[in-house]
């Protein structure tokens, strides 16, 4: 009795350990949400405002009737620190287009402000702190995955959601044709 109770509290810790493993796998494999009914309050967006790294408080909707790629991140995150020089050069290469890239930081301003120093951006970085990642769960983030992405149509319209790293090909193909 007592080997059998032994080998089903192993049985259990190994199935527990490996839906715990499935978890990370999944969350760091780039994911989209292209096609997902979620839901998305992109007013929520629009109606929220964040400080800069110079602390000054910047309204989303200043970037309303733009094309958009909004980039939730956090400095303790790899996989988010990685995409944003490409993120940076994305910006650059489309900036007179008009596109505009929002990264949304859900660290504090001084931690921002740290992280830009250390690696500097080209686009727009507002520390949203806590109320980042609430705000990308209102836009369709239900997995709380960091980074999570969207891309906007120049009508506010979400042409596609990203869960982990961004492949930057895959997003630039989907961006080409909201461009002028």
């Amino acid at each position: 009795m007592r080997t059998s109770g032994r080998v089903l509290i192993v049985a259990a810790g190994a199935i527990l350990v490996a839906a715990m493993f499935y978890q990370v796998i999944r969350h760091s494999e780039p994911t989209s949400t292209e096609g997902a009914q979620t839901p998305v309050n992109i007013e929520a967006l629009y109606t929220a405002s964040f400080p800069d790294a110079e602390g000054k408080l910047q309204p989303l909707s200043q970037w309303r009737n733009q094309v958009a790629v909004v980039n939730f991140w956090a400095s303790w995150c790899p996989p988010c620190r990685d995409e944003m020089p490409e993120l940076s050069a994305l910006q650059d290469k489309y900036r007179l287009r008009g596109l505009v890239i929002l990264g949304i930081s859900t660290d504090d301003p001084a931690t921002l402000q740290s992280t830009l120093q250390q690696s500097p951006q080209t686009y727009t970085t507002l520390a949203a702190d806590g109320d980042g990642l609430d705000l990308s769960m209102r836009l369709g983030n239900r997995e709380s995955v960091l980074p999570y992405t969207l891309l906007l149509a120049k009508n506010g319209r979400v042409v596609a959601s990203y869960w982990g790293r961004l492949d930057m090909q895959a997003l630039e193909q989907r961006l080409l044709p909201l461009l002028p």
